[in-house]
């Protein structure tokens, strides 16, 4: 479907590449000197490697993440346990070994230009730069990693917040990145001339709430259990070189973060029948 709005930005990501070409390159020659550093050591953090990139070239692993992530740590506490090394040391030179290939990659591409969309709108629905979660480092790295769309027909409200654009959804706030003050007027003038009842309209109260509740469950959910079991970990089960320890401490932190979304999850919905 044609877009009726289609703002690009020329070189978008030339700082990224950039910043992300001199992560790859110290995390490729981190792996390379400890495979001289210590040759039998490496060999697990390679063979998982290896299958890494074989699945990746074979599967779409964003579709199946939750399997690939538990198959990850499975195989490396296994293989960290045979080669008796710290489970951290062997995430540690696996994210290494595995930052070669993009390397080369993001080498091969640096000098091209490259024109990006940022935002683009048509009858049905827009697309625009969102991080999320706050993660300005890993949107810096990569913006158009963080494109996503959205359905008009969810729109409740179209507003500027001073130099931005603020688009209010049925469950949340959205502000998309990228934009300069024409592109907020010629976005602003859309909705105008299409649907002037969405710029007409002020936010309810209810999704700056919800908006605030997903933060701090996600804070709760996702924070509290990580922080936890890494502080666990490190001093409980020596750094991760107690291989049943460790299992434990991640079993734990995996109960408790499921407890925590369902007191959440309950309490929400108490509040929301008061």
């Amino acid at each position: 479907m044609e877009n009726i709005i289609e703002i690009k930005r020329v070189n978008l990501l030339k700082k990224s590449d950039y910043f992300l070409l001199l992560n790859y390159t110290v995390f490729t020659t981190l792996g390379i000197v400890s495979i001289f550093w210590d040759w039998q050591a490496s060999i697990g953090p390679l063979i998982v490697t290896i299958l890494i990139l074989i699945i990746i070239r074979k599967v779409d692993i964003w579709s199946y993440i939750i399997w690939f992530i538990f198959g990850f740590i499975s195989l490396s506490f296994f293989l960290s346990w045979i080669f008796n090394l710290s489970f951290g040391i062997f995430l540690l030179q696996t994210a290494c070994f595995t930052a070669v290939k993009p390397a080369i990659s993001t080498f091969k591409g640096i000098g091209r230009d490259r024109t990006d969309i940022v935002f683009s709108l048509n009858s049905t629905e827009f697309m625009c730069l969102l991080p999320e979660n706050n993660d300005y480092k890993g949107y810096a790295m990569n913006p158009m990693g963080y494109r996503k769309w959205f359905k008009i027909a969810d729109i409740i409200s179209v507003k500027r917040d001073r130099q931005n654009l603020v688009i209010a959804l049925r469950e949340r706030l959205i502000r998309p990145r990228e934009l300069n003050t024409e592109d907020v007027d010629l976005i602003i003038n859309f909705f105008q001339a299409r649907m002037p009842h969405l710029t007409n309209t002020l936010e309810p109260e209810s999704v700056r709430r919800e908006e605030e509740r997903i933060d701090w469950v996600k804070l709760t959910f996702i924070a509290i259990p990580a922080i936890s079991a890494g502080l666990a970990i490190y001093f409980f089960a020596y750094n991760g070189r107690n291989f049943y320890s460790t299992i434990l401490v991640v079993f734990l932190a995996i109960l408790v973060a499921v407890v925590l979304l369902k007191i959440i999850n309950q309490s929400n919905h108490t509040t929301q029948n008061d």
